[in-house]
Protein backbone atom coordinates (compact mmCIF):
# COMPACT_ATOMS: atom_id res chain seq x y z
CA UNK A 1 0.00 0.00 0.00
CA UNK A 2 2.83 2.73 0.81
CA UNK A 3 4.42 2.10 -2.36
CA UNK A 4 1.42 2.19 -4.15
CA UNK A 5 0.52 5.68 -2.11
CA UNK A 6 4.06 6.98 -3.19
CA UNK A 7 3.60 6.05 -6.82
CA UNK A 8 0.52 7.99 -6.88
CA UNK A 9 1.89 11.31 -5.40
CA UNK A 10 1.89 14.12 -7.76
CA UNK A 11 4.87 14.92 -10.10
CA UNK A 12 4.86 18.75 -9.17
CA UNK A 13 4.66 18.34 -5.01
CA UNK A 14 7.72 16.44 -5.43
CA UNK A 15 9.96 19.01 -7.09
CA UNK A 16 8.15 21.68 -4.71
CA UNK A 17 9.47 20.00 -2.03
CA UNK A 18 13.24 19.08 -3.36
CA UNK A 19 13.10 22.65 -4.34
CA UNK A 20 12.83 23.05 -0.77
CA UNK A 21 15.30 21.41 0.48
CA UNK A 22 18.03 22.30 -1.94
CA UNK A 23 16.93 26.22 -0.64
CA UNK A 24 17.09 24.93 2.78
CA UNK A 25 20.32 23.71 2.27
CA UNK A 26 21.66 26.57 0.19
CA UNK A 27 20.53 29.05 2.76
CA UNK A 28 22.07 27.15 5.91
CA UNK A 29 25.40 27.23 3.80
CA UNK A 30 25.38 30.75 3.23
CA UNK A 31 24.59 31.13 7.15
CA UNK A 32 26.89 29.17 8.22
CA UNK A 33 29.85 31.07 5.74
CA UNK A 34 28.76 34.35 7.16
CA UNK A 35 29.23 33.42 10.83
CA UNK A 36 32.18 31.36 10.20
CA UNK A 37 34.28 34.41 8.60
CA UNK A 38 32.73 37.25 9.49
CA UNK A 39 31.69 37.80 13.11
CA UNK A 40 28.13 39.12 13.25
CA UNK A 41 25.86 39.29 16.36
CA UNK A 42 23.32 36.72 16.24
CA UNK A 43 20.65 38.98 16.27
CA UNK A 44 21.44 39.73 12.65
CA UNK A 45 21.31 36.42 11.31
CA UNK A 46 17.94 36.20 11.10
CA UNK A 47 17.20 39.63 9.12
CA UNK A 48 19.99 38.67 7.09
CA UNK A 49 18.35 35.13 6.00
CA UNK A 50 15.05 36.41 5.53
CA UNK A 51 16.83 39.10 3.30
CA UNK A 52 18.00 36.10 1.12
CA UNK A 53 14.93 34.35 1.34
CA UNK A 54 13.40 37.55 0.01
CA UNK A 55 16.06 38.33 -2.87
CA UNK A 56 16.00 34.52 -3.68
CA UNK A 57 12.17 34.20 -4.15
CA UNK A 58 11.99 37.72 -6.01
CA UNK A 59 14.90 35.93 -8.51
CA UNK A 60 12.60 32.85 -8.92
CA UNK A 61 9.29 34.25 -9.92
CA UNK A 62 11.27 36.70 -11.98
CA UNK A 63 12.55 33.73 -13.50
CA UNK A 64 8.84 32.11 -14.06
CA UNK A 65 7.49 34.90 -15.17
CA UNK A 66 9.91 35.05 -17.88
CA UNK A 67 9.48 31.64 -18.76
CA UNK A 68 5.57 31.90 -19.19
CA UNK A 69 6.41 35.26 -21.04
CA UNK A 70 9.02 33.34 -23.39
CA UNK A 71 6.17 30.37 -23.59
CA UNK A 72 3.60 32.22 -24.85
CA UNK A 73 5.43 34.43 -27.18
CA UNK A 74 8.05 32.16 -28.65
CA UNK A 75 5.93 28.69 -28.20
CA UNK A 76 2.27 29.06 -28.41
CA UNK A 77 1.77 32.25 -29.98
CA UNK A 78 2.73 30.49 -33.44
CA UNK A 79 0.09 28.23 -32.94
CA UNK A 80 -2.06 30.89 -32.28
CA UNK A 81 -1.39 32.67 -35.55
CA UNK A 82 -1.44 29.55 -37.45
CA UNK A 83 -4.68 28.55 -36.25
CA UNK A 84 -6.01 32.30 -36.72
CA UNK A 85 -4.97 32.26 -40.06
CA UNK A 86 -6.63 28.88 -40.85
CA UNK A 87 -9.94 29.82 -39.68
CA UNK A 88 -9.47 33.18 -41.57
CA UNK A 89 -8.65 31.38 -44.91
CA UNK A 90 -11.98 28.96 -44.01
CA UNK A 91 -14.17 31.92 -43.43
CA UNK A 92 -13.22 33.59 -46.80
CA UNK A 93 -13.61 30.79 -48.54
CA UNK A 94 -17.24 30.41 -47.43
CA UNK A 95 -17.57 34.42 -47.57
CA UNK A 96 -16.61 34.03 -51.75
CA UNK A 97 -18.68 31.02 -52.64
CA UNK A 98 -21.55 32.48 -51.20
CA UNK A 99 -20.98 35.24 -53.04
CA UNK A 100 -20.42 33.35 -56.31
CA UNK A 101 -23.64 30.55 -55.80
CA UNK A 102 -25.92 34.14 -55.02
CA UNK A 103 -24.39 36.06 -58.10
CA UNK A 104 -25.15 32.79 -60.37
CA UNK A 105 -28.56 32.30 -58.65
CA UNK A 106 -29.79 35.96 -59.49
CA UNK A 107 -28.11 36.11 -62.50
CA UNK A 108 -29.85 33.32 -64.00
CA UNK A 109 -33.51 34.70 -62.52
CA UNK A 110 -32.70 37.62 -65.26
CA UNK A 111 -32.69 35.47 -68.03
CA UNK A 112 -35.68 33.54 -66.80
CA UNK A 113 -37.13 37.30 -66.50
CA UNK A 114 -35.81 39.01 -69.43
CA UNK A 115 -35.41 38.24 -73.03
CA UNK A 116 -31.58 37.69 -73.92
CA UNK A 117 -32.15 40.37 -76.33
CA UNK A 118 -32.73 42.97 -73.91
CA UNK A 119 -30.18 41.89 -71.71
CA UNK A 120 -27.93 42.01 -74.61
CA UNK A 121 -28.23 45.74 -75.42
CA UNK A 122 -28.89 46.81 -72.03
CA UNK A 123 -26.01 45.44 -69.95
CA UNK A 124 -26.71 47.46 -67.37
CA UNK A 125 -28.70 45.06 -64.93
CA UNK A 126 -25.67 42.79 -64.67
CA UNK A 127 -22.70 44.71 -64.62
CA UNK A 128 -23.00 46.31 -61.83
CA UNK A 129 -23.61 43.46 -60.26
CA UNK A 130 -21.02 41.43 -61.75
CA UNK A 131 -18.17 43.80 -61.66
CA UNK A 132 -18.79 44.00 -57.93
CA UNK A 133 -18.41 40.29 -57.24
CA UNK A 134 -15.39 39.98 -59.15
CA UNK A 135 -14.09 42.22 -56.94
CA UNK A 136 -14.79 40.17 -54.16
CA UNK A 137 -13.83 36.66 -55.18
CA UNK A 138 -10.42 35.05 -55.89
CA UNK A 139 -9.02 33.82 -59.35
CA UNK A 140 -10.62 30.67 -59.72
CA UNK A 141 -14.38 32.00 -58.59
CA UNK A 142 -13.73 34.24 -61.43
CA UNK A 143 -13.12 31.63 -64.14
CA UNK A 144 -16.83 30.34 -63.13
CA UNK A 145 -18.23 33.79 -63.89
CA UNK A 146 -17.04 33.95 -67.08
CA UNK A 147 -18.08 30.66 -68.07
CA UNK A 148 -21.43 31.49 -67.34
CA UNK A 149 -21.38 34.68 -69.21
CA UNK A 150 -20.13 33.34 -72.01
CA UNK A 151 -22.60 30.49 -72.55
CA UNK A 152 -25.29 33.07 -71.83
CA UNK A 153 -23.96 35.29 -74.89
CA UNK A 154 -22.95 38.30 -72.75
CA UNK A 155 -19.71 38.12 -73.64
CA UNK A 156 -20.68 38.10 -77.53
CA UNK A 157 -20.41 41.76 -78.59
CA UNK A 158 -16.88 42.97 -79.73
CA UNK A 159 -18.04 45.47 -81.90
CA UNK A 160 -19.92 47.43 -79.11
CA UNK A 161 -17.10 48.37 -77.09
CA UNK A 162 -18.89 51.47 -74.84
CA UNK A 163 -21.81 48.27 -74.14
CA UNK A 164 -18.73 46.00 -72.94
CA UNK A 165 -20.36 44.01 -69.76
CA UNK A 166 -16.97 43.76 -68.69
CA UNK A 167 -15.62 47.01 -69.49
CA UNK A 168 -12.94 48.01 -66.34
CA UNK A 169 -13.89 44.72 -64.75
CA UNK A 170 -11.78 43.36 -61.78
CA UNK A 171 -10.41 39.88 -63.50
CA UNK A 172 -6.74 39.94 -62.22
CA UNK A 173 -5.28 36.68 -61.59
CA UNK A 174 -8.44 35.34 -63.27
CA UNK A 175 -8.15 31.72 -64.43
CA UNK A 176 -9.35 31.69 -67.88
CA UNK A 177 -6.77 28.89 -69.48
CA UNK A 178 -8.18 26.41 -71.75
CA UNK A 179 -11.77 28.24 -71.61
CA UNK A 180 -13.19 29.16 -75.72
CA UNK A 181 -14.02 32.58 -75.42
CA UNK A 182 -14.34 33.06 -79.17
CA UNK A 183 -15.57 36.86 -80.10
CA UNK A 184 -15.83 37.89 -76.50
CA UNK A 185 -15.75 41.44 -75.32
CA UNK A 186 -13.22 42.26 -73.11
CA UNK A 187 -12.37 45.52 -73.98
CA UNK A 188 -10.94 47.24 -70.88
CA UNK A 189 -11.12 44.52 -68.63
CA UNK A 190 -8.49 43.88 -65.94
CA UNK A 191 -6.80 40.84 -66.77
CA UNK A 192 -3.28 41.43 -64.83
CA UNK A 193 -1.61 38.43 -63.82
CA UNK A 194 -4.61 36.33 -65.23
CA UNK A 195 -3.71 33.12 -66.34
CA UNK A 196 -4.69 32.93 -70.22
CA UNK A 197 -2.51 30.18 -71.64
CA UNK A 198 -4.42 28.19 -74.06
CA UNK A 199 -7.45 30.50 -73.81
CA UNK A 200 -9.51 30.78 -77.41
CA UNK A 201 -9.42 34.50 -78.24
CA UNK A 202 -10.38 34.32 -82.09
CA UNK A 203 -11.35 37.42 -83.09
CA UNK A 204 -12.03 38.69 -79.42
CA UNK A 205 -11.81 42.09 -78.28
CA UNK A 206 -8.85 42.94 -76.07
CA UNK A 207 -8.81 46.89 -76.50
CA UNK A 208 -7.36 48.57 -74.11
CA UNK A 209 -7.38 45.61 -71.85
CA UNK A 210 -4.74 45.53 -68.69
CA UNK A 211 -2.68 42.22 -69.89
CA UNK A 212 0.12 43.77 -67.39
CA UNK A 213 2.25 39.95 -66.12
CA UNK A 214 -0.41 37.55 -67.79
CA UNK A 215 0.44 34.51 -69.21
CA UNK A 216 -0.63 33.94 -73.10
CA UNK A 217 1.29 31.21 -74.07
CA UNK A 218 -0.35 29.07 -76.55
CA UNK A 219 -3.50 31.46 -76.88
CA UNK A 220 -5.24 31.79 -79.81
CA UNK A 221 -5.26 35.53 -80.69
CA UNK A 222 -6.52 35.30 -84.81
CA UNK A 223 -8.06 38.16 -85.50
CA UNK A 224 -8.21 39.77 -82.14
CA UNK A 225 -8.27 43.21 -81.20
CA UNK A 226 -4.96 44.32 -79.22
CA UNK A 227 -4.92 47.96 -79.55
CA UNK A 228 -3.83 49.92 -76.87
CA UNK A 229 -3.52 47.32 -74.31
CA UNK A 230 -1.05 47.74 -71.52
CA UNK A 231 1.45 43.79 -71.81
CA UNK A 232 4.64 44.88 -69.19
CA UNK A 233 5.67 41.55 -68.28
CA UNK A 234 3.27 39.77 -70.57
CA UNK A 235 4.17 36.52 -72.01
CA UNK A 236 2.67 36.10 -75.51
CA UNK A 237 5.43 32.63 -76.43
CA UNK A 238 3.62 30.64 -79.24
CA UNK A 239 0.52 32.27 -79.19
CA UNK A 240 -1.26 32.60 -82.52
CA UNK A 241 -1.75 35.54 -84.71
CA UNK A 242 -2.88 36.35 -88.13
CA UNK A 243 -3.03 39.53 -90.82
CA UNK A 244 -6.35 40.37 -89.00
CA UNK A 245 -5.20 40.61 -85.22
CA UNK A 246 -4.74 44.35 -84.29
CA UNK A 247 -1.45 45.73 -82.69
CA UNK A 248 -0.02 49.01 -81.81
CA UNK A 249 2.09 50.35 -84.31
CA UNK A 250 4.97 50.14 -81.34
CA UNK A 251 3.87 46.04 -80.22
CA UNK A 252 6.31 43.83 -81.90
CA UNK A 253 4.57 39.96 -82.54
CA UNK A 254 7.92 38.53 -83.38
CA UNK A 255 10.34 40.24 -79.94
CA UNK A 256 7.16 38.47 -78.13
CA UNK A 257 8.18 35.14 -79.71
CA UNK A 258 4.25 35.17 -80.94
CA UNK A 259 3.79 32.57 -83.69
CA UNK A 260 2.17 34.15 -86.83
CA UNK A 261 -0.30 31.39 -89.02
CA UNK A 262 -2.84 31.54 -92.11
CA UNK A 263 -6.00 32.73 -91.22
CA UNK A 264 -7.49 29.79 -92.61
CA UNK A 265 -5.51 27.47 -90.18
CA UNK A 266 -6.40 26.33 -86.41
CA UNK A 267 -4.21 27.51 -83.97
CA UNK A 268 -2.25 23.96 -83.00
CA UNK A 269 -2.42 24.79 -79.78
CA UNK A 270 -6.07 24.95 -79.40
CA UNK A 271 -8.52 22.36 -78.73
CA UNK A 272 -11.31 22.64 -81.98
CA UNK A 273 -13.99 22.09 -79.87
CA UNK A 274 -16.40 22.09 -82.87
CA UNK A 275 -14.28 19.34 -84.20
CA UNK A 276 -14.88 17.31 -80.96
CA UNK A 277 -18.76 17.83 -80.70
CA UNK A 278 -18.76 16.72 -84.46
CA UNK A 279 -16.57 13.66 -83.49
CA UNK A 280 -18.91 13.03 -80.60
CA UNK A 281 -22.24 12.89 -82.67
CA UNK A 282 -20.51 10.91 -85.20
CA UNK A 283 -19.61 8.61 -82.90
CA UNK A 284 -23.01 8.12 -81.21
Amino acid sequence: MSDKKKESQPFLPKIVRRFQKTLSSFINAIAEAITSSVHIPEIAIGPIIGSLITAITTLIIGLVTISNIFSEQFLYRPLQIQDNNANYTLELARYQQTILTDYLNHATQLTLDYPLWKLQQNPYLLRSLTQTVLKEIDGERKRYIIMFLKDSFFLNSPSQEPRSLLKEADLTEANLSKLDLTASNFSGSNLSKANLSHTNFHKSNLKNANLNNANLTNADLRGANLSKIEATNTNFTNACYDVFTQFDSNFDPIKANMQQIDSFSNCPYIKDVSENSNKKSTKN
